[in-house]
Formats: C-alpha cells, structure tokens, sequence
C-alpha cells in the first residue's frame, strides 16, 4: 500500500507530536484511511487505545492550539477531538475548524464541562461532547458515527448520489474531497465516484472545478476584487491553481475573461 507525505511546517516542536505510525518529520499516513486530529495535552492516556479500537483510522495529537490549526490548515483531516479546560478553552478552535471547512465533524472533550458550555459548543457546530473520564468505547462509536453518520440515512433514499451533489454545491469553496462527498451519500469512494460520472458524465475534479470557475466568473465581474481574492472564494488553494484551472475551463485565463466583460 502507498503512502501520503504530510509535510508542515518545521516550526512545530515535533517532541509534542505524536501519531499512531511514530515519531517523523513528515507524517506518513495510508492511503484511503481517516484522519483524525486530536488536540488535547491529556491525550496520551487514551491514544494507544483509541487507536487499537480504530484500526480504519490515522490518530494524529497535536497538543499545542496554534500548531494543531497550522496542521489542520495545511492537510485534510476528517474528524476533530479537541479538550476544554480551563486555561485552553475549545470554543475559538471550534469556531476556526467550521470556517475552514464545515463538513469536518468535531467532538469535544472536557474535564469541567458545563450544561452552558455543552450548549454551546453543539451550537457551534459540534457533533458530540464528553465529560472527561470519559468511556472509550462510547468516544469510539461517537467516532464512528461522525464518519460515516449518513450512511443509514442515506441508504434510505433513493438518489444517494444526489446527496453526495448537493455537498459538493454546499461545500465546494471549503476544499470539497471526494471522501467527504462519498460519505455524504454513503457510499464507499470507489462506488461514489463510479456512480457520480454515471449521472452527471463527469469526474468528481472535473464537476468541482467547473463550479468552482463558475462561481470565479460571477465574482470577476465585480470590480476592487483581486485574484488572490477570487481564488480563495471559489476553494482554490492559491491564485496558480486557480489560474490554471480556469485557463483550462473557459479557455481564457481570469484576468482576460475581466477584461473582455468590459468590452
């Protein structure tokens, strides 16, 4: 099986880092797993058994906020568990998680939990919230469920991949993967992307990319916006990416496709 390099930056203390496959520069993760960040300084008491318990998944701790937001901006994660306490409150990493990308399921975990807080942080968007010691199987199933928690309600419908559509166009300037699409409509990523190129006739990257250059074109006619701007508007990583793509799409690059709307 292949692996992913995850890179970040040399900044953060690797000595306070620590994932299920060792201690590395890089953090080689497998392909096709889920990956969760775990950002709690306690965490060493319970990783080694969430990890045996979650075999389908890559643990990866980062104790430190700051550092835990660097990596979650630079990599795709696909769960969070975060700590609250007293002199680290969850609620700014809660609120940094769904700006950047709001389909991402976050559990928190606290020792001085509250009814007030506990409210709170679903209001936020959290999907559960445990009171430290928690049980470990009732954190696993949450877990479970978080990743894959549309798949009874989806296998109830008829148009499984429409909902997998419809989080694509909800979703699609949030950095959209094909994984999180997949699970939307519970499926396996194999199934998803076969059935998805049968109903619209399209790769998944294809379809993301002609919406996303779309949407560039809506905001191009705006005037005072920079491309930097519109890049990150429309889920592109940096303005590059964003140029090439729509030079490949619209068969002019972005800056042309301005100057020609006011001719």
């Amino acid at each position: 099986m292949g692996y992913d390099v995850i890179s970040y930056s040399s900044r953060i203390n690797l000595g306070s880092l620590f994932v299920s496959g060792g201690y590395i520069r890089g953090v080689f993760v497998k392909k096709g797993r889920n990956k969760i960040l775990i950002v709690d300084p306690a965490s060493h008491h319970y990783h080694d058994k969430l990890t045996a318990s979650l075999t389908e998944c890559e643990l990866i701790s980062i104790p430190d906020k700051p550092q835990a937001c660097e990596f979650f901006f630079h990599n795709d994660v696909d769960l969070v568990l975060i700590d609250h306490n007293n002199e680290s409150s969850c609620l700014e990493l809660i609120q940094y998680v769904k700006s950047l990308k709001q389909f991402v399921p976050v559990i928190v975990v606290t020792s001085n939990g509250s009814e007030e807080l506990a409210t709170r942080v679903f209001r936020l968007g959290a999907k559960d919230y445990f009171r430290k010691p928690f049980a470990l199987d009732e954190v696993n199933e949450s877990i479970k469920r978080a990743l894959g928690m549309s798949y009874l309600k989806c296998n109830r419908r008829r148009d499984n991949v429409g909902r997998g559509l419809h989080c694509i166009h909800k979703y699609y300037s949030a950095g959209i993967k094909l994984s999180h699409a997949a699970r939307e409509a519970g499926m396996s990523v194999s199934c998803f992307e076969r059935k998805f190129k049968e109903k619209t006739g399209k790769t998944f990257v294809r379809y993301v990319n002609e919406l996303r250059v779309a949407k560039a074109k809506d905001i191009l006619k705006e005037d005072g916006v920079s491309m930097n701007d519109v890049a990150f508007a429309c889920g592109f990583t940096n303005q590059f990416h964003f140029t090439r793509t729509f030079k490949k799409i619209a068969q002019v690059p972005p800056m042309g496709y301005k100057k020609s709307l006011r001719k």
